[in-house]
C-alpha cells in the first residue's frame, strides 16, 4: 500500500488540463491497496486524485505573512503557547523549522508539511494560499 502522505485539510494543486487548481484534501480511501485522495475545489465540486496527479505547493514567504507569521531578522515566527514560537529559516536545503529557535525539528518545503506540524502543536492549520 502507498504510504499516507496528505491528509484531511491539506492544500495542494491539481491540474486539470493546462489550468492549475488550488484544492483541499477532504478524505483518503484505499481500495484494492490503491490509495486516493478525495478532493475539493473552490467551487465545490469534489473529486478524487491518486498522488501521482497532486502537486504540492511550495511554501513562500509571501503565504507565511497572509497567513500572520512575522518576518524577524530573516526568519518568519508564529507566536504559540505561553512564550513559545514556531520559526521558520529558509534555507537551500529547504525550510528549517524550530521551537524557539533552539530546537530544529526537521526541514520542510511544502504548505502541507508546516499544516502537519501546525496540527500536531494543536494549533489551527486551514491556511490561505
Amino acid at each position: 500500500m502507498d504510504k499516507l502522505e496528505y491528509i484531511p485539510g491539506d492544500l495542494v494543486s491539481v491540474y486539470v488540463g493546462i489550468k492549475k487548481f488550488i484544492v483541499e484534501v477532504i478524505g483518503v480511501e484505499n481500495e484494492n491497496e490503491v490509495l486516493s485522495y478525495q478532493i475539493k475545489f473552490p467551487n465545490g465540486e469534489i473529486q478524487y486524485a491518486d498522488k501521482d496527479n497532486i502537486v504540492p505547493i511550495p511554501l513562500t514567504p509571501e503565504i507565511l505573512e497572509k497567513n500572520g507569521w512575522k518576518s524577524i531578522n530573516g526568519k518568519y515566527a508564529l507566536k504559540i503557547k505561553n512564550a513559545n514560537y514556531v520559526v521558520l529559516e529558509f534555507t537551500e536545503d529547504g525550510i528549517y523549522t524550530y521551537i524557539n529557535e533552539n530546537t530544529m525539528l526537521f526541514t520542510i518545503k511544502y504548505i502541507h508539511e508546516l499544516q502537519h506540524l501546525l496540527f500536531g502543536l494543536g494549533l489551527n492549520s486551514e491556511m490561505e494560499v
